[in-house]
């Protein structure tokens, strides 16, 4: 009897194991967001590529949800697992999307840390790349935030941007990134200029509020020389809550 109590003990064992190891396998292969455990950074994807398509995030291959990363379009920070590399992005799924991958990111995230991925240029001429900036800086002094200007617009040779009519950047040019610079909180009308054309106003962030103590990025997007849904624009975007000196 007890022989017998121990084989079907031994034979229930296996039949378990089994199914944990089946069940582990299919929850790998899912098409879902990677799992999240304690290392993670945080990820902010800005598709500003005027003819990419909406596009979908992979990470060790794998799609990462449902979410559609559409032009001129912030995600917004999320969560993401810094063990699961390389990152890309690929043409969102439809029944003619060829699954290629149009853009990887290479290296990995570090715990903790935000990022923005600023995907710009022309999948029609080939020159699809990408910013990737880290989204943190030294504290602003009382009564003070800090901006700086991402020119992510493929026709640009280079962009100045003044605030309430006060220089603040000049000569940054395309994929280039400025650093920090602090301004008074308040309300700002940010102009942006061509370099070699600064009377020339391309487009104004009106009535735009930086808080007291937070760092803020204005990019720039789209072609000049295009008056339709690809003409140049900017936004902005809150970014982490400063890092301390």
């Amino acid at each position: 009897m007890n022989n017998h109590n121990s084989s079907i003990l031994k034979y229930l064992g296996v039949v378990i194991g089994s199914l944990l190891l089946v069940s582990q396998l299919v929850s790998c292969g899912k098409d879902n967001t990677t799992s999240l455990g304690t290392d993670n950074g945080y990820l902010n994807i800005v598709n500003l590529s005027p003819n990419i398509n909406p596009v979908n995030l992979y990470a060790e291959y794998i799609k990462q949800g449902t979410t559609q990363y559409r032009y001129p379009n912030a995600s917004g920070y999320f969560l993401m697992n810094i063990n699961d590399t390389p990152l890309q992005v690929r043409p969102a799924l439809s029944t003619t999307s060829s699954q290629i991958n149009l853009i990887s990111l290479p290296g990995s995230l570090k715990k903790n840390v935000r990022y923005t991925w600023f995907l710009t240029g022309l999948r029609s001429d080939s020159s699809l790349t990408y910013i990737f900036t880290v989204d943190s800086g030294a504290t602003p002094a009382i009564g003070r935030s800090k901006v700086r200007l991402v020119n992510a617009s493929p026709g640009s040779l280079g962009i100045n941007v003044t605030a309430n009519d006060s220089e603040l950047f000049s000569k940054i040019a395309y994929k280039g990134v400025s650093d920090y610079r602090e301004v008074t909180s308040g309300s700002y009308n940010f102009k942006i200029s061509a370099t070699n054309a600064p009377g020339v106003i391309l487009t104004t962030l009106k009535n735009t509020t930086v808080l007291d103590g937070k760092l803020y990025t204005i990019y720039a997007y789209g072609l000049p020389n295009r008056t339709d849904t690809a003409a140049f624009s900017a936004g902005i975007i809150l970014n982490t809550i400063p890092d301390k000196n």
